[in-house]
């Protein structure tokens, strides 16, 4: 209950932006299915997640910038640090679910996007996990002032960083044919898991030490 109080107030923060990142996040795959159309689908559906999990994300850490008292009153309330932490891990992952069923659906109506399959979206949720379990510690670290600039430019560089190493990605992963699909893809999802368990521990041992007076 305690996090789903925090989650409620994470999108009631960025209630004025959901609308509009919901169209960026479904306009997104056919843009970019007309712009690269060699991977039909794929590439804007990573976009999307990228767009959607980090632009949200960064417009509630801007907002706790803004007004750093709200977030001391709210540690002065029953809510511990922890669930504070580990609440924007299950935020991110909130709107990383959003998006696969955006693309799920936009694949249903529009079939020159491709089929979405466990496969990407195992695939997708491992890389979300790695960016958030490296982003969060470190924004938690330094701060939101100190990291934005740099995780910025790594959202507005992506659109063209993104098709050039698809092309020249040459990773020959045909030996995990080897083994069962669902062995496959369940241990992808777990190490996803387990990236963001270790990334919220760390973080959360962090924001135990800051001095948020």
């Amino acid at each position: 209950m305690m996090l789903f109080a925090l989650l409620k107030k994470d999108f009631l923060i960025v209630k004025k932006y959901v609308l509009i990142m919901l169209v960026v996040i479904v306009l997104i795959p056919p843009v970019m299915r007309w712009r690269t159309p060699e991977f039909t689908g794929v590439f804007g559906f990573i976009l999307s997640v990228i767009f959607g999990v980090f632009m949200l994300l960064q417009y509630v850490s801007l907002k706790e910038y803004q007004f750093p008292k709200a977030t001391t009153l709210l540690c002065a309330t029953p809510f511990s640090r922890k669930a504070i932490v580990s609440s924007k891990y299950i935020f991110c992952m909130a709107i990383y679910a959003i998006c696969c069923i955006v693309f799920e659906l936009e694949t249903l109506f529009m079939p020159g996007l491709g089929t979405s399959d466990i496969k990407l979206f195992a695939f997708m949720f491992l890389i979300v996990s790695v960016f958030i379990g490296i982003y969060l510690p470190i924004q938690y670290k330094f701060g939101y002032e100190k990291t934005k600039f740099a995780f910025g430019v790594i959202i507005m560089a992506s659109p063209f960083i993104l098709p050039l190493l698809m092309r020249a990605g040459n990773l020959n992963l045909n030996f995990l044919s080897m083994f069962s699909p669902y062995l496959v893809y369940g241990g992808i999802v777990l190490i996803g898991f387990a990236v963001l368990a270790i990334s919220a521990s760390l973080s959360i041992k962090i924001y135990d030490k800051a001095d948020l007076a």
